[in-house]
This record gives C-alpha cells, structure tokens and sequence, in this order.
C-alpha cells in the first residue's frame, strides 16, 4: 500500500491510499461498494470500523527509516519472466527480489535474502535432531561395549552409520543453498 497526500478541499486535507488487490476481491468489493457510495466510501467506512475494533491495541510508531522514495523500472516480457522466475525460486514476489537485488549491490544490508534463511533452518533443525539422535546412540553403543550389557553393538553402530549418511546429506543440501546464494548474486557480464 502507497499512500500519497491528496488535498480534497481547501478547508480539509486527505491522503489518497493505494492497495494492490486481486482482480476478483475488487470485483466482490465493488459489488457491495455500489450500493453505499462508492468504493472510497466503503473504503472510509470500513476503515473507521476497522479503527474502532482495535482502539485499544498499543500503537506502533512509524520507523523513521522506512522506505518512502519510489523508482519505476520497465522491462520487457521476457525480463519480466526471467524476474518472476527468479523471485519464485527465491520465494519472494518480483518487487523484493529486485529491492535485495539492489540493496545487495548497494551494500547496504547483509542479511538480505529471507528465501535463504528460511531454506537453511529446516535443514539446522534435521541436523540439530541429529546430532541427538547421535549423542544416544554414542551413549546406547559406549553401554553395548560393557561386558554385561545386553545390548547389541551391531545395531547401535548402524544407527550411527545411517545417521552419519544423513549429516552428510544434509551438510551437501546446505552447501547447495549457500552456493545458490552466491550465485543467485552474479551477473554474466
């Protein structure tokens, strides 16, 4: 949503708001908009409602570093596939590839990708259940060791085999994703 100041009179000021929606949810809307003056109108009223609902929320003050400058790119169809693909492998919509695009080159934040972060912690929680999984079996298989144990160190010494094949695998999809990050940044010349 934009909002852009838009004097309505000279006695009172208003700003304009601008939301993206899909087409059917505009049409729904429009459909009961039309009957109470208007989509503006609705707007207004919902939004006063909206207000009254949460007036005993806590307020939130706005960031004094929020993005307020716009830039305008056009491209052609076929960059604006290659965009829309690229930002679906990362997982974002076109608008916050191309802005971690450009504050990368900027340098301007280091954590930029949200896609990789969320991509890595799944496979940081299959290895941290690993490694207790492991930390069990070491313990299973130091007990299998004693004389009078009826345990089978066969068993445990497989468990730790199948779980070092999966540490492995997933050691393999994170240097995956991290060399996916750095090749998501480069640019053929």
């Amino acid at each position: 949503m934009s909002i852009t100041p838009q004097p309505a009179s000279p006695t009172k000021e208003t700003t304009m708001l601008t939301a993206r929606v899909d087409r059917e949810l505009l049409a729904a809307f429009d459909a009961v908009a039309e009957g109470r003056g208007g989509r503006s109108a609705l707007l207004r009223t919902v939004l006063q409602q909206s207000l009254k609902h949460v007036a005993d929320a806590p307020r939130i003050a706005p960031r004094s570093d929020s993005p307020g400058n716009r830039v305008n790119l056009r491209f052609t169809d076929a960059e604006t596939a290659v965009l829309d693909y690229r930002a679906a492998q990362r997982g974002v919509d076109r608008a916050g590839w191309i802005k971690a695009l450009v504050r990368r080159h900027l340098a301007l934040k280091a954590g930029v990708d949200d896609g990789l972060r969320d991509a890595v912690a799944p496979i940081r929680m299959q290895l941290t259940r690993i490694g207790r999984n492991l930390n069990q079996a070491m313990k299973a298989g130091n007990a299998a060791m004693m004389a009078d144990s009826g345990l089978q160190i066969d068993r445990e010494l497989r468990r730790i085999a199948d779980m070092r094949e999966e540490i492995n695998e997933q050691i393999a999809a994170l240097a995956d994703v991290l060399r996916g990050e750095t090749a998501f940044w480069e640019v053929a010349d």
